[in-house]
């Protein structure tokens, strides 16, 4: 639910809508911890992303997303206030610093909802208003996740192809499918 202390939160971002996407607030801990705390999300995620997800990770990740320059890490909440998921951003390197990756997560009992494709959607848009430099948006999704390949496809992201055996995930090797979204792409919709 929404923060019942006194602490003033975070102007949004992007308003949809399904969703609202905002810097996340120490307040967010204990609703982040709850949401992020299920195998079947950890399951499609990088190896850092842990399970059981506690408290404490959930406090070291907004610490480390509230420190970042520049903010690229986000909340993402259900127009009621709940807690919904997170969305972010990756900055590339050197030859790729003009393309970064997209990632998000939706809390279990949103799945569904539309929200994901939503946010999706709407955050691409901002990243691409947000920074000038920014020329492509990409986003690698494990084998057997079609619902994340939906939700990219839906936000009009385009699939480029498989890496195939890029992903090792508690010792099961899987292929990788590769989602981007150039500016140009936005310009026509």
């Amino acid at each position: 639910m929404a923060s019942t202390t006194s602490e003033p939160l975070p102007s949004p971002i992007v308003t949809t809508d399904k969703c609202i996407i905002r810097p996340y607030a120490l307040s967010d801990v204990d609703a982040m911890a709850a949401a992020a705390n299920f195998p079947e999300i950890s399951m499609y995620m990088r190896n850092r992303f842990p399970y059981p997800y506690t408290l404490e990770h959930s406090k070291f990740w907004i610490d480390h997303c509230l420190k970042g320059t520049p903010m690229v890490n986000f909340a993402i909440f259900a127009l009621d206030g709940d807690f919904a998921g997170a969305i972010g951003l990756i900055p590339g390197q050197d030859v790729e610093y003009r393309t970064w990756e997209v990632g998000y997560w939706i809390a279990k009992h949103h799945w569904g909802n539309g929200i994901a494709t939503t946010a999706l959607k709407a955050f691409s848009a901002w990243a691409f208003k947000e920074f000038p430099e920014l020329l492509r948006l990409e986003a690698g999704v494990f084998e057997g996740n079609n619902a994340s390949m939906k939700v990219l496809e839906k936000a009009n992201y385009v699939r480029e192809g498989v890496r195939r055996k890029a992903i090792c995930k508690k010792d099961k090797v899987l292929d990788q499918v590769l989602f981007s979204l150039l500016r140009e792409d936005l310009e026509g919709l």
